[in-house]
């Protein structure tokens, strides 16, 4: 019982955390300044939070390749992020294709390092 709380606790604050990210995205109606303003600062964070991660954890020539190719990647973000919004098609299918390469990072990023891992390993042994 104990785990089965603890999944579904995990779950839900998963997808809050995810959704919120998503519905600053979609605030080009709001008319409250103060909200518009919390909302554009969100949006702002969400478009350079990946660019702050490879400048602060990259090292030598390759951090500025990597935070390039990730600049180059938040430019949709930040026009999606920035512009009225269009269409709910459009938006749904910017934040789709977001979260698409954001998992194809991972699982390869994941596999290499397992790979490298496993090389390392050989190498102790011989």
């Amino acid at each position: 019982m104990t785990r089965r709380l603890a999944f579904v606790a995990t779950v839900a604050a998963m997808i809050v955390s995810v959704s919120s990210p998503a519905m600053a995205f979609q605030h080009d109606r709001v008319h409250n300044p103060v909200l518009h303003w919390a909302l554009d600062i969100a949006t702002l964070a969400i478009v350079v939070a990946p660019i702050w991660t490879a400048l602060l954890w990259g090292r030598g020539r390759s951090k500025w390749l990597l935070v390039g190719l990730i600049g180059l990647v938040q430019i949709p973000v930040a026009i999606l992020g920035f512009s009225a919004g269009a269409s709910a098609l459009f938006a749904g299918s910017g934040l789709f294709f977001g979260l698409a390469i954001t998992v194809a990072a991972i699982v390869y990023t994941r596999r290499v390092t397992r790979l490298e891992q496993r090389a390392s390993a050989v190498e102790a042994a011989d």
